[in-house]
């Protein structure tokens, strides 16, 4: 069973630095976690909240610090096109991974997503992923929050097979 908690951690941010933190535990290996986060062909399959997709050609993916990735959501019903991507900050499979997150071409401005990977055990993995540069928004109309929770929704498809 998957138990997970989603939460908007102001612990995690300050006045100077908004953001918030989302913990989900998934029923899939850390290795297969962490392969989801930097593996192109499978990051095209998930990297996006639901009622969007993300074409395997518009993903890319230079895995170091200093690297770049970018990646191309488009809503399903309408052909609306959002550029993303950002840099890496910090690599160290399969445990943690630090990156910015924006448009494209920003990346060096764009907010700082960090991720942790918890093996439960062999077959649980807890990500803990914290987005520092924005405010919680759930609910708002285009909520980052609520986009990144749906994305989750893929993930977990993703990474249950």
């Amino acid at each position: 069973m998957n138990q997970n908690s989603m939460s908007a951690n102001s612990t995690a941010a300050t006045a100077e630095a908004p953001g918030f933190t989302i913990v989900r535990d998934f029923a899939a290996p850390r290795e297969r976690v962490w392969d989801a986060w930097i593996n192109p062909d499978v990051m095209a399959r998930w990297y996006h909240p639901e009622g969007l997709h993300t074409p395997r050609d518009s993903v890319s993916v230079d895995l170091r610090e200093g690297g770049i990735y970018a990646y191309t959501m488009i809503v399903d019903e309408t052909g609306e096109e959002f550029p993303a991507g950002g840099k890496y900050r910090h690599v160290d499979p399969p445990r943690r991974l630090d990156f910015t997150w924006g448009s494209q071409g920003e990346e060096d401005l764009s907010p700082l997503v960090s991720l942790e990977f918890e093996e439960i055990d062999e077959a649980m993995t807890r990500m803990t992923f914290t987005l520092t540069g924005l405010p919680s928004d759930s609910g708002a109309v285009d909520s980052v929050f609520d986009g990144w929770t749906s994305a989750f929704n893929v993930f977990e498809a993703e990474v249950a097979g």
